[in-house]
């Protein structure tokens, strides 16, 4: 790999890339007026498809037939750029318990 090719259609079509490609996207762009008011998993799910359908066109591999496994494959990077908290739990609060606190 030269330097000139930080990323690669090779590396961007693999699990590792299309997440990392799909959380740089995602933070650069979620700030913008129109986008801010998506939920941020949906936001990272429509990138992460859009990425998986342009690699498997630039790639050669786009079928239609594939459509439905793009997205199942779009949903597990959604699921990993996000770090899966955010859908499975939505509010965790940790309570303090007063018992166990150093008294002074």
């Amino acid at each position: 790999m030269e330097f000139t090719d930080f990323l690669t259609i090779d590396y961007i079509s693999t699990f590792m890339g299309t997440v990392a490609v799909t959380m740089l996207v995602v933070q650069f762009l979620k700030d913008l007026p129109g986008i801010k008011k998506i939920p941020t998993r949906y936001f990272t799910f429509v990138i992460a498809f859009l990425n998986i359908l342009i690699c498997s066109a630039l790639t050669g591999n786009f079928a239609v037939s594939n459509l439905y496994l793009m997205l199942i494959n779009a949903v597990l990077v959604c699921f990993t750029a996000t770090g899966g908290y955010d859908f499975a739990i939505k509010n965790v609060k940790i309570q303090k318990d007063k018992s166990t606190e150093l008294k002074e």
